[in-house]
Protein backbone atom coordinates (compact mmCIF):
# COMPACT_ATOMS: atom_id res chain seq x y z
CA UNK A 1 0.00 0.00 0.00
CA UNK A 2 1.52 3.28 -0.95
CA UNK A 3 0.74 6.15 1.03
CA UNK A 4 3.27 8.86 -0.66
CA UNK A 5 0.89 10.92 -1.82
CA UNK A 6 2.86 14.23 -2.30
CA UNK A 7 2.84 15.45 -6.14
CA UNK A 8 6.06 13.66 -7.78
CA UNK A 9 7.14 17.04 -9.05
CA UNK A 10 10.65 16.05 -6.35
CA UNK A 11 13.23 13.50 -8.22
CA UNK A 12 15.95 11.67 -6.70
CA UNK A 13 19.44 12.84 -8.13
CA UNK A 14 22.84 10.90 -7.50
CA UNK A 15 23.89 13.93 -5.68
CA UNK A 16 20.73 14.26 -3.71
CA UNK A 17 17.02 15.83 -4.62
CA UNK A 18 15.69 18.58 -6.78
CA UNK A 19 12.78 20.88 -5.78
CA UNK A 20 10.22 23.01 -7.04
CA UNK A 21 9.35 26.03 -5.00
CA UNK A 22 6.61 28.86 -5.38
CA UNK A 23 8.79 31.32 -7.09
CA UNK A 24 9.66 28.88 -9.72
CA UNK A 25 13.33 27.91 -9.19
CA UNK A 26 15.14 25.06 -8.98
CA UNK A 27 17.78 23.57 -6.57
CA UNK A 28 20.18 20.53 -6.50
CA UNK A 29 21.40 19.61 -3.49
CA UNK A 30 23.88 17.56 -1.74
CA UNK A 31 22.69 16.58 1.59
CA UNK A 32 23.38 14.62 4.67
CA UNK A 33 22.06 11.54 5.57
CA UNK A 34 19.24 13.01 7.45
CA UNK A 35 17.61 14.60 3.80
CA UNK A 36 18.39 11.18 1.96
CA UNK A 37 16.35 9.74 3.98
CA UNK A 38 13.27 11.39 2.37
CA UNK A 39 14.53 10.15 -0.87
CA UNK A 40 14.33 6.55 0.68
CA UNK A 41 10.54 7.30 1.99
CA UNK A 42 9.96 7.70 -1.78
CA UNK A 43 7.90 10.44 -0.88
CA UNK A 44 7.85 14.12 -3.45
CA UNK A 45 7.02 17.45 -2.89
CA UNK A 46 5.34 20.13 -4.80
CA UNK A 47 4.34 23.74 -3.67
CA UNK A 48 3.40 25.62 -6.97
CA UNK A 49 1.50 28.68 -7.84
CA UNK A 50 -1.48 28.72 -9.38
CA UNK A 51 -1.49 29.56 -13.13
CA UNK A 52 -2.54 33.46 -13.55
CA UNK A 53 -5.38 32.31 -15.96
CA UNK A 54 -6.82 29.65 -17.93
CA UNK A 55 -5.56 30.94 -21.02
CA UNK A 56 -7.57 31.60 -24.16
CA UNK A 57 -8.20 29.93 -27.69
CA UNK A 58 -10.55 30.35 -30.36
CA UNK A 59 -10.79 28.07 -34.10
CA UNK A 60 -11.80 24.82 -35.15
CA UNK A 61 -10.27 21.12 -36.30
CA UNK A 62 -11.89 18.95 -38.88
CA UNK A 63 -11.39 15.50 -39.45
CA UNK A 64 -13.13 13.56 -42.05
CA UNK A 65 -15.74 16.17 -42.50
CA UNK A 66 -16.27 16.18 -38.57
CA UNK A 67 -16.12 20.23 -37.32
CA UNK A 68 -14.44 20.41 -33.44
CA UNK A 69 -14.68 23.77 -31.95
CA UNK A 70 -11.54 24.45 -29.72
CA UNK A 71 -12.57 26.54 -26.57
CA UNK A 72 -9.90 24.94 -24.04
CA UNK A 73 -5.96 25.56 -24.23
CA UNK A 74 -3.71 23.79 -21.58
CA UNK A 75 0.63 24.18 -22.35
CA UNK A 76 2.45 21.52 -20.11
CA UNK A 77 6.55 21.15 -19.89
CA UNK A 78 7.66 18.59 -17.57
CA UNK A 79 9.53 20.18 -14.38
CA UNK A 80 13.06 20.50 -14.87
CA UNK A 81 12.88 19.37 -18.63
CA UNK A 82 13.49 21.43 -22.18
CA UNK A 83 12.58 18.90 -25.07
CA UNK A 84 9.04 19.42 -25.42
CA UNK A 85 6.29 21.61 -24.54
CA UNK A 86 2.72 20.09 -24.75
CA UNK A 87 0.11 22.21 -26.24
CA UNK A 88 -3.68 20.67 -26.18
CA UNK A 89 -5.98 22.69 -27.85
CA UNK A 90 -9.66 21.28 -27.19
CA UNK A 91 -13.56 21.31 -27.72
CA UNK A 92 -14.10 20.21 -24.04
CA UNK A 93 -11.94 20.67 -20.93
CA UNK A 94 -9.17 18.10 -21.00
CA UNK A 95 -7.97 17.27 -16.97
CA UNK A 96 -4.37 18.91 -16.19
CA UNK A 97 -3.59 15.49 -14.83
CA UNK A 98 -5.01 13.52 -17.98
CA UNK A 99 -2.97 16.24 -20.18
CA UNK A 100 0.39 15.37 -18.56
CA UNK A 101 0.14 12.12 -19.72
CA UNK A 102 1.23 10.52 -22.45
CA UNK A 103 -1.33 7.92 -22.78
CA UNK A 104 -4.44 9.51 -21.21
CA UNK A 105 -6.11 11.78 -23.76
CA UNK A 106 -6.04 8.70 -26.12
CA UNK A 107 -7.81 6.79 -23.84
CA UNK A 108 -10.57 9.75 -23.12
CA UNK A 109 -10.78 10.26 -26.72
CA UNK A 110 -12.00 6.86 -27.16
CA UNK A 111 -14.43 7.30 -24.38
CA UNK A 112 -15.52 10.64 -26.60
CA UNK A 113 -14.86 13.15 -24.14
CA UNK A 114 -12.88 15.43 -26.04
CA UNK A 115 -11.64 15.96 -29.23
CA UNK A 116 -8.87 18.48 -30.62
CA UNK A 117 -5.00 18.35 -30.86
CA UNK A 118 -1.87 18.31 -28.98
CA UNK A 119 1.01 20.35 -30.32
CA UNK A 120 4.79 19.28 -29.16
CA UNK A 121 6.97 22.10 -30.12
CA UNK A 122 10.35 23.15 -28.70
CA UNK A 123 10.70 25.07 -25.43
CA UNK A 124 14.18 26.42 -26.31
CA UNK A 125 14.26 27.11 -29.54
CA UNK A 126 10.69 27.47 -31.36
CA UNK A 127 10.63 26.90 -34.80
CA UNK A 128 7.75 27.89 -37.28
CA UNK A 129 8.60 25.14 -39.64
CA UNK A 130 8.36 22.96 -36.76
CA UNK A 131 5.20 21.55 -36.53
CA UNK A 132 3.98 17.80 -34.50
CA UNK A 133 1.83 16.29 -32.36
CA UNK A 134 -1.73 14.11 -32.20
CA UNK A 135 -5.13 14.58 -33.45
CA UNK A 136 -7.70 13.39 -31.45
CA UNK A 137 -10.97 12.87 -33.25
CA UNK A 138 -13.55 10.54 -31.34
CA UNK A 139 -16.31 8.66 -33.43
CA UNK A 140 -18.92 6.89 -33.34
CA UNK A 141 -17.30 3.45 -34.62
CA UNK A 142 -14.13 4.23 -32.61
CA UNK A 143 -12.01 6.80 -32.44
CA UNK A 144 -9.45 8.17 -34.68
CA UNK A 145 -5.65 9.39 -33.54
CA UNK A 146 -3.28 10.42 -35.92
CA UNK A 147 0.37 11.26 -35.30
CA UNK A 148 2.12 13.99 -37.54
CA UNK A 149 4.96 15.73 -37.87
CA UNK A 150 5.21 18.15 -40.69
CA UNK A 151 5.69 21.69 -41.73
CA UNK A 152 5.46 24.55 -41.70
CA UNK A 153 1.94 25.93 -40.59
CA UNK A 154 3.05 28.19 -37.71
CA UNK A 155 1.87 31.91 -38.32
CA UNK A 156 2.90 33.15 -34.78
CA UNK A 157 4.63 31.21 -31.75
CA UNK A 158 6.31 33.12 -28.71
CA UNK A 159 7.73 31.12 -25.90
CA UNK A 160 8.84 33.25 -22.75
CA UNK A 161 8.14 34.02 -19.29
CA UNK A 162 6.10 30.95 -18.74
CA UNK A 163 4.09 31.27 -21.23
CA UNK A 164 3.24 30.41 -25.01
CA UNK A 165 1.06 31.61 -27.90
CA UNK A 166 0.73 30.86 -30.90
CA UNK A 167 -1.33 31.00 -34.36
CA UNK A 168 -1.38 28.61 -36.80
CA UNK A 169 -3.41 27.04 -40.14
CA UNK A 170 -3.17 23.78 -41.62
CA UNK A 171 -4.72 21.61 -44.04
CA UNK A 172 -3.42 18.09 -44.16
CA UNK A 173 -5.18 14.92 -45.90
CA UNK A 174 -8.42 14.74 -43.89
CA UNK A 175 -8.17 17.23 -41.01
CA UNK A 176 -7.62 20.93 -40.92
CA UNK A 177 -6.50 23.52 -38.07
CA UNK A 178 -7.37 27.12 -38.22
CA UNK A 179 -6.43 28.30 -34.03
CA UNK A 180 -5.11 31.36 -32.14
CA UNK A 181 -4.36 31.21 -28.64
CA UNK A 182 -2.23 31.68 -25.64
CA UNK A 183 -1.96 30.04 -21.90
CA UNK A 184 0.28 29.91 -19.56
CA UNK A 185 2.94 26.68 -19.44
CA UNK A 186 2.61 24.57 -16.46
CA UNK A 187 4.82 22.65 -14.96
CA UNK A 188 7.92 24.47 -16.39
CA UNK A 189 10.61 25.58 -13.75
CA UNK A 190 12.89 27.82 -14.80
CA UNK A 191 16.80 27.47 -14.06
CA UNK A 192 18.16 25.29 -12.06
CA UNK A 193 21.54 25.40 -9.93
CA UNK A 194 23.63 23.29 -7.76
CA UNK A 195 24.28 24.08 -4.19
CA UNK A 196 26.57 21.84 -2.10
CA UNK A 197 28.61 22.34 1.76
CA UNK A 198 27.33 24.83 4.12
CA UNK A 199 24.46 26.00 1.92
CA UNK A 200 23.02 22.47 1.51
CA UNK A 201 22.34 21.84 4.82
CA UNK A 202 19.35 23.11 5.79
CA UNK A 203 17.86 24.54 2.53
CA UNK A 204 13.95 25.43 3.25
CA UNK A 205 12.72 23.18 1.06
CA UNK A 206 14.82 20.72 2.27
CA UNK A 207 13.37 21.44 5.83
CA UNK A 208 9.98 20.83 4.91
CA UNK A 209 10.58 17.89 3.76
CA UNK A 210 11.76 16.26 6.40
CA UNK A 211 8.90 17.81 8.85
CA UNK A 212 6.66 16.22 6.80
CA UNK A 213 8.48 13.11 6.59
CA UNK A 214 8.22 13.16 10.31
CA UNK A 215 4.14 13.70 10.34
CA UNK A 216 3.99 10.58 7.99
CA UNK A 217 6.16 8.11 9.68
CA UNK A 218 7.09 9.02 13.60
CA UNK A 219 3.56 10.53 14.55
CA UNK A 220 0.18 8.88 14.20
CA UNK A 221 -1.65 10.05 11.12
CA UNK A 222 -2.77 13.77 11.75
CA UNK A 223 -4.86 14.73 8.69
CA UNK A 224 -4.86 18.67 10.03
CA UNK A 225 -1.27 18.14 10.34
CA UNK A 226 -0.02 16.43 7.03
CA UNK A 227 -2.32 19.51 5.77
CA UNK A 228 0.44 21.66 6.25
CA UNK A 229 2.32 19.70 3.81
CA UNK A 230 -0.14 18.59 1.07
CA UNK A 231 -1.99 19.97 -1.76
CA UNK A 232 -6.36 19.98 -0.78
CA UNK A 233 -6.52 16.96 -3.82
CA UNK A 234 -3.67 15.19 -1.90
CA UNK A 235 -4.84 15.52 1.47
CA UNK A 236 -8.62 14.18 0.47
CA UNK A 237 -6.59 11.34 -1.49
CA UNK A 238 -5.26 10.25 1.74
CA UNK A 239 -7.87 10.23 3.81
CA UNK A 240 -9.86 8.12 1.06
CA UNK A 241 -6.60 5.89 1.15
CA UNK A 242 -6.82 5.78 5.38
CA UNK A 243 -10.86 5.00 4.55
CA UNK A 244 -10.27 2.28 2.54
CA UNK A 245 -7.30 0.06 3.95
CA UNK A 246 -7.87 1.37 7.36
CA UNK A 247 -5.78 2.64 10.41
CA UNK A 248 -4.17 -1.27 11.35
CA UNK A 249 -2.73 -0.99 7.52
CA UNK A 250 -1.44 2.45 8.03
CA UNK A 251 0.21 1.29 11.58
CA UNK A 252 2.12 -1.44 10.16
CA UNK A 253 3.45 1.16 7.26
CA UNK A 254 4.79 3.29 10.05
CA UNK A 255 6.70 0.61 12.02
CA UNK A 256 7.96 -0.87 8.81
CA UNK A 257 9.23 2.46 7.76
CA UNK A 258 10.95 3.21 10.92
CA UNK A 259 12.63 -0.09 11.81
CA UNK A 260 13.52 0.68 7.59
CA UNK A 261 14.72 4.24 7.76
CA UNK A 262 18.26 5.41 8.63
CA UNK A 263 18.96 7.10 11.80
CA UNK A 264 21.24 10.21 12.42
CA UNK A 265 22.21 13.71 11.59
Amino acid sequence: MDFFLIPKTLVSTPGGIACEFPDHRHERVSLRPAARLTAALGAFLVVSAAAADAGTVRGRMTYDGRVYALQHVYAWQAPLQDGELWIYLTDRLLPPEAARDDNRPGELAREKRFGGIKLIVSPVQPRLDDIRGVVYAPHDDGYAIDSFNFGPSWQELQIGNRRVSGKLSTNWMNWTLEAEFTAPVEGATGSVRTITGAAAQHPPHAVLFIAFEQVLVEGGLDLDAAGGYLTPARLAEMGARLQRFGAASFAEFQAGRRCGTPQGE
